[in-house]
């Protein structure tokens, strides 16, 4: 292999890339915590679960308020991944709170949280910490009078069809999801002090945020492309987040469901949402865009052998 002569100067340590290489191999963190509101949530929301079961994923439910739950025990880490589909929940149980989460993220594991129009000033503050800001009006939802899903049950045009995807194959895979993705619930914004976030899924030009249920008496804070359906963060340490504010998206009756926009002939039989979920999880996961680093060896300019340490302005060759 052809030497890569590198001059570097050593003030810290390798720091963590966004990752743009494939891993082959499958990463070997299993264990995902699952808290839900119900346990109703495995039977309604199966076909994602199975989804990563399938793919060699430990999940353990409980509940969102369990007494007895814990991300640690004598100051290990027992799970890898934590997936709150608990919108509604006002206090966890046991010794999780948003300070435990936060530090659970610190330390390199991911998350997800999925909120809903049901969403707790808890879950709001979680999703604040990972960088985003869901509606601060309680009642508001995404509206879009243009881009809706075509439904007899939606008269207020909540039910969303979108399909303006993030254009990275490194987050959503390579194969273009065709049919657009369902989505029912309350938007968010980018704190644009953080440059980890990055919008997945936005809404079109033509949304907005507000109470579906009454008149806009004010121009709404939230409008466009501005309103961020689903978000991921990349942190320095690797750790990957996902953040959306339906819930309903990971649903089997939205993955099952057909879907058609408004003022389109083309009706798709299935949603886009199970490809799109699926794709997006093995980023977040780290089953894809997994940066490896295989028989890595260096040394200092001149010689052969690997030292013990490196000092401040050392000259470096990395094969």
């Amino acid at each position: 292999m052809a030497k890569l002569l590198l001059y570097l100067t050593l003030a810290t340590s390798l720091i963590p890339l966004f990752s743009v290489a494939f891993s082959p191999e499958n990463p070997t963190d299993r264990r995902v915590l699952v808290l839900v509101d119900d346990f109703a949530i495995k039977s309604s929301h199966s076909l994602y679960f199975g989804s990563l079961t399938s793919r060699g994923f430990q999940l353990e439910f409980k509940l969102a308020d369990d007494p007895n739950i814990g991300l640690q025990r004598y100051g290990q880490y027992l799970y890898d991944a934590l997936v709150l589909f608990c919108p509604s929940v006002e206090r966890f149980g046991g010794s999780i709170d948003v300070a435990s989460i936060v530090d659970f993220v610190d330390s390199g594991h991911d998350l997800i949280v999925a909120a809903d129009s049901n969403a707790s000033d808890l879950i709001r503050e979680v999703a604040t910490e990972c960088g985003v800001d869901f509606d601060e009006d309680p009642a508001a939802m995404v509206i879009d009078h243009i881009n809706y899903a075509v439904s007899n049950f939606d008269g207020d045009h909540t039910l969303i069809a979108s399909d303006d995807f993030i254009k990275a194959d490194v987050i959503l895979g390579s194969k273009k999801i065709e049919a657009p993705v369902l989505f029912q619930g309350i938007g968010h914004s980018l704190n644009p002090a953080n440059s980890l976030v990055l919008k997945v899924l936005s809404a079109s030009s033509s949304a907005y945020s507000a109470n579906p249920k009454s008149k806009l008496s004010n121009p709404p804070s939230l409008t466009g492309s501005a309103i961020s359906l689903v978000s991921v963060v990349q942190a320095r340490n690797n750790a990957r987040i996902l953040i959306t504010g339906s819930l309903s998206m990971f649903s089997n009756r939205f993955f099952r469901s057909g879907v058609q926009k408004a003022g389109s002939s083309i009706k798709h039989e299935k949603s886009g949402n199970e490809q799109f979920l699926t794709e997006i999880s093995k980023w977040v996961f780290h089953e894809r865009g997994h940066l490896k680093a295989v028989n890595v060896r260096h040394h200092k300019v001149g010689e052969s052998d690997e030292p013990a340490i490196y000092r401040i302005n050392d000259d470096l060759v990395i094969l």
